[in-house]
């Protein structure tokens, strides 16, 4: 394939097409901005010879020669740490604005770590500066396609085609990518799906562990009986939701919106049935710096028929690929609003790091997701407690099983501190520490090529250092959920 893809076979085709030209037909296709053919004086090359263009492509490999100027690059190449390398490599940018070869390196190692839109700008500048290189063009294309860019990167695939006259394999490459993206084309923007569940939860109207509470007053410390209708009841439930998504590439972004209604109706605890609804609208765009994104979410929860919570959440974020893995950062802001209990009305500002993996167990595909969370929570009104501070860290293992099932397992660990003294009657008016841990295993079963059967158990389990908020229960539940086309 090194032959096929030479420098000389390809440059031979381009014996006759000027800079100036080639740079005109793209703009032309409005992929890249026009040349500025003013500037291009007729002695202009003569003063300043143009680099030999590099031998090193995706498809090819890098060429032992173009590494020659970077020899901590090849180190880390040889010891197999792409992102290193890259990473040396872009530290020698300043050294090296005007040499397309190494701009060509960048976009090959960028392309080796999915960080696509690096490798567009790094091709760009290779293209602009040597636009005879023609694996630097089938490159720009690749990257371009990746990133979702269906009409840059079909009006590159078109210039290298008349152009450059590729050989049949480099044909076939194309062909390929071409029909991918038509392949996305056609693919509907919506997916809308409706699932129903059938459960039973320990603690269906959220009671307390505790027969009784400790009460403290006036130096004094006595147990306190509860009535009985507090502590935890079990009950069965029914569980139906539907969602509908869409998504749409707009030029370099991408436009995702998404919708979704969800009850749960208890057989007895009727006053505990809940009705959620929720609308999200997202921007993502591919930048330097990795996949960019902003994100505003709402919610609305009903409790027992009647309003209870109004949820509003701005977030952004940024992803960026490192190897078999993406990690991520995020800030939010929240701003909770209850319908009837406003005492309780917060702020929140979130802050976010998290990174998810996948990774092969025993020829097995696995999926890691670890994310941590910090809180700072800031009550609207004087609410008992005052400020509350959290920290939250979760982790989800996710891999196939048997007969093309699914497992997923999730777990949580949340931790919530009052600044302020709760109740004096509580402890002596100690501040609140609330520590929760929730474990979810899912298992999801494909019944029909748009159908799937589902199992879930959960257990819940709220400890605090004062008795009011001790809570634990466990639920297990199994559905059905089917995928309209």
């Amino acid at each position: 394939m090194k032959d096929l893809l030479s420098v000389d076979r390809w440059r031979c085709a381009l014996a006759s097409v000027s800079a100036p030209v080639l740079l005109a037909a793209v703009a032309v296709a409005g992929v890249l901005p026009p040349p500025s053919f003013a500037q291009s004086q007729p002695d202009a090359p003569a003063a300043q010879p143009k680099p030999v263009a590099a031998s090193s492509t995706s498809m090819d490999g890098i060429a032992t020669e173009d590494l020659a100027p970077y020899p901590e690059v090849r180190a880390h190449l040889d010891l197999g740490n792409v992102p290193a390398a890259l990473t040396a490599l872009q530290t020698r940018e300043r050294q090296h604005s005007d040499d397309p070869n190494y701009f060509n390196l960048v976009g090959i190692l960028a392309l080796k770590l999915a960080d696509y839109a690096t490798a567009v700008t790094a091709f760009e500048r290779v293209v602009l500066m040597q636009p005879e290189n023609a694996g630097a063009w089938l490159d720009l294309a690749i990257a371009s396609a990746e990133t979702g860019n269906a009409a840059g990167a079909n009006a590159y695939f078109d210039y290298v085609e008349t152009q450059f006259n590729p050989p049949p394999l480099v044909n076939v490459i194309i062909s390929r990518y071409r029909a991918r993206m038509a392949a996305r084309a056609h693919i509907s923007p919506w997916q809308i799906s409706a699932d129903a569940m059938f459960g039973v939860d320990s603690n269906a109207n959220s009671g307390l562990q505790n027969l009784a509470i400790p009460i403290t007053e006036q130096g004094e410390r006595f147990d306190y009986l509860l009535d009985p209708t507090f502590q935890a009841r079990s009950d069965r439930y029914i569980q139906a939701g539907v969602n509908a998504r869409y998504r749409q590439t707009l030029g370099e972004n991408t436009l995702d919106l998404s919708a979704g209604l969800r009850t749960r109706d208890y057989v007895h605890e009727n006053s505990f049935s809940t009705v959620s609804a929720n609308l999200s609208a997202g921007l993502y765009r591919a930048t330097t710096f990795g996949d960019a994104a902003a994100l505003l979410h709402y919610e609305n929860l009903w409790l027992g028929g009647s309003s209870l919570l109004r949820n509003v959440r701005a977030v952004a974020q940024i992803e960026h690929p490192v190897e078999n893995c993406r990690i991520g950062f995020s800030a939010e802001s929240e701003w909770r609003r209850y319908a009837d209990r406003r005492i309780f009305d917060a702020n929140i500002l979130w802050g976010q790091a998290g990174v998810a993996c996948d990774f092969k167990l025993e020829a097995i595909p696995v999926q890691t997701i670890l994310i941590g969370r910090a809180g700072f929570d800031d009550p609207v009104y004087d609410r008992a407690g005052g400020e509350t501070r959290h920290t939250e860290l979760i982790a989800q293992f996710a891999m196939p099983i048997a007969w093309g099932a699914r497992l997923e397992f999730t777990t949580t660990f949340a931790k919530a501190v009052d600044r302020e003294g709760y109740s004096a009657l509580l402890e002596d008016n100690a501040a609140r520490r609330l520590n929760r841990r929730n474990i979810r295993l899912g298992v999801t079963v494909p019944f029909t090529p748009v159908s799937d059967v589902m199992v879930l158990a959960e257990d819940n389990r709220f400890q605090s250092n004062l008795a009011l908020f001790r809570q634990s229960g466990q639920s297990i539940s199994v559905g059905y959920r089917y995928r309209f086309h």
